[in-house]
């Protein structure tokens, strides 16, 4: 790939990061409980119903692991966040596979623009 083109490449994935919206790193888990409760419908012997879904969002920031609890009506912001986490990562790291493609070819350019003397290895 040409120089011109990597560069235009990175400049797309700065552009698309740009673009992404409130994020945050981690996963949604969905849970179910049963209380234990005498007559409850989540001890039933033969058809038990547990509670739930509880959402729970687990994330490590810091070095610090984080559990809360997502109310429902959240549940669709959290996962568009998850979601823009996600794609962050993806292009920050297309953008350091692209950066390092092209310091190589500058490498290699100014490398074959040097003279032969700047060029051979002193022993």
């Amino acid at each position: 790939m040409r120089k011109e083109q990597l560069e235009a490449q990175i400049e797309k994935v700065k552009a698309e990061l740009l673009k992404l919206g409130p994020m945050r790193p981690g996963s949604l888990s969905q849970q179910y409980s049963a209380c234990q409760k005498p007559g409850c419908k989540c001890v039933d012997p033969v058809h038990p119903q547990k509670h739930g879904p509880f959402y729970q969002l687990s994330y490590t920031h810091g070095g610090k692991s984080t559990t809360q609890f997502v109310r429902p009506p959240f549940v669709p912001e959290v996962r568009k966040q998850l979601a823009a986490y996600q794609k962050f990562k993806a292009l920050t790291q297309q953008w350091v596979t692209l950066a390092l493609e092209l310091c190589k070819l500058e490498m290699q350019e100014a490398r074959s623009a040097a003279s032969p003397s700047e060029r051979t290895p002193r022993s």
